[in-house]
């Protein structure tokens, strides 16, 4: 698992880039990657879109990737 920053970083992506290729205010991005905000899931898919990864893969998503799987188990 890596972090935001490490995905981004490692494909060469600043992040205004990364931003703009998902379609995510940059100020956004700054907060998720600093640890000030939880992303929703849409701009999860949108992140995870264009660093070609799964959300599972990333520490910052792992969480709420987690908390959505034991909500539906609940629901069940």
């Amino acid at each position: 698992m890596v972090t935001l920053r490490e995905a981004r970083t490692s494909r060469l992506l600043t992040m205004r880039e990364l931003a703009e290729q998902a379609g995510v205010a940059l100020s956004t991005l700054y907060l998720i990657e600093n640890g000030r905000s939880v992303p929703s899931f849409r701009v999860i898919r949108a992140l995870c879109a264009v660093l070609g990864m799964q959300p599972a893969d990333i520490v910052e998503f792992a969480t709420a990737v987690e908390e959505a799987r034991q909500g539906k188990a609940a629901a069940a």
